[in-house]
């Protein structure tokens, strides 16, 4: 059995751009802070992420003491431990490394898209067909 059977591919297409979308956040971020000292790069574990976003376990449920709280949630994204070796002000950013996981994940996030776009067409082409 697939590990995604039964799951719907639109959802799933969708969830995989959301967490391209995160994790080139925390990419960015590591990036700008290439300089900074002390600072430790972090990185998205992309197939948990993705895995917990499609099974719902993605978001983390905020109590309410209030019936006039806003009902919320907060995304739990997965990380991977990433710890590279450090330069004299011990940062640990390695531009050349993020620069390749920039690139790669720009790569994944542009396949999603296509891959949903072909998918919305496929369905326009079959309605346009019933006309």
């Amino acid at each position: 059995m697939t590990p995604y059977a039964g799951v719907d591919v639109t959802r799933l297409l969708h969830q995989g751009m959301r967490v391209a979308e995160k994790n080139q956040r925390f990419i960015a971020n590591n990036i700008a802070n290439v300089e900074t000292p002390r600072f430790n790069p972090v990185r998205l574990d992309f197939q948990a992420s993705l895995r917990a976003a499609v099974e719902g376990r993605d978001r983390v449920d905020l109590r309410t003491t209030q019936a006039r709280h806003i009902e919320a949630s907060r995304v739990r994204p997965g990380f991977e431990r990433f710890t590279p070796g450090s330069r004299n002000d011990y940062n640990k950013v390695d531009l050349d490394e993020e620069m390749a996981a920039l690139s790669e994940n720009t790569s994944r996030y542009t396949t999603w898209a296509r891959l949903l776009n072909k998918r919305f067409s496929s369905v326009q082409r079959m309605l346009n067909d019933l006309r």
